[in-house]
């Protein structure tokens, strides 16, 4: 079953409504969001799929306070967006590049809390509670270059979740690992999401993945980007990589959404 778009609603943890960025001036002007609006409630975890050049990071880093759009407004827990906010935080792909790596793993994951004027005991209290909650209490001593690629990547998570968001989003962070470690990372936030009650947004471009992961799949348009459907994903709270993704329930999403990226990519070529 495939839904519109969701209303913008007041009881939301995060609306985006009307959103809209174009980028360069006069004829070079070109659209890249046009109206997008979903909500998401607190605990959800959705995910975000389009076709390439949809403008997914744009829209992330626009309702992340990271880029001002050029119309429409994200609200967080009722407030308008106009800067990163405190009750978010987001993990990137290139964790290689966001991880200081003169730095051990437990003063990576405390190093934003500072500019939060977080004292120092309660610093190395978050950290220790954010490296074990993600598997990593062991490794606090050391540094990044020391660890694997997928374990990078769970310092970034634990950075995030030591800063306390409400909701935590996610751009492509588990494109860089191999796929047994990509499976295991992709686990570790449903874990994350049913133990610590945050809800995630995360953008991908494996269909796979964000039915797996997802409550409700957003599935963009191409540029000028809207939102074509957002599809629910009813397999339950409890998913294991082999048994869910047998499912016929699975394979029936998978090829929905993958059937909306390609009518919204030919779409775009058609344009």
């Amino acid at each position: 079953m495939t839904s519109s778009t969701s209303p913008v609603v007041e009881s939301a943890l995060l609306s985006v409504s009307g959103l809209a960025k174009s980028y360069g001036d006069g004829a070079s002007r070109r659209q890249v969001l046009a109206d997008v609006e979903f909500t998401a409630q607190a605990g959800d975890f959705l995910t975000i799929v389009g076709p390439s050049g949809a403008g997914k990071t744009t829209l992330l880093r626009c309702m992340s306070g990271l880029l001002a759009p050029d119309a429409g407004e994200t609200r967080l827990s009722g407030a308008p967006v106009a800067e990163p906010p405190a009750d978010m935080a987001l993990v990137f792909q290139d964790y290689s590049r966001s991880l200081l790596p003169w730095m051990s793993v437990v003063g990576n994951v405390t190093f934003p809390l500072r500019s939060r004027g977080v004292a120092k005991p309660e610093r190395r209290t978050r950290a220790e509670e954010a490296l074990a909650a993600v598997g990593l209490e062991s490794s606090a001593r050391l540094y990044p270059w020391q660890l694997s690629g997928g374990m990078q990547q769970r310092v970034a998570i634990a950075r995030a979740l030591a800063y306390g968001p409400r909701i935590l989003v996610m751009d492509e962070p588990f494109a860089s690992v191999d796929a047994q470690t990509r499976a295991e990372l992709e686990d570790l936030v449903l874990d994350l999401r049913d133990r610590l009650g945050v809800t995630f947004l995360l953008v991908t471009h494996d269909i796979d993945e964000a039915v797996y992961l997802a409550d409700r799949v957003v599935v963009l348009s191409g540029a000028p980007t809207t939102v074509t459907a957002v599809v629910p994903v009813d397999l339950g709270r409890k998913r294991d990589q082999v048994e869910t993704k047998a499912r016929p329930q699975f394979v029936s999403l998978r090829s929905q959404v993958y059937r909306l990226i390609r009518a919204a990519a030919e779409d775009k070529e058609a344009k």
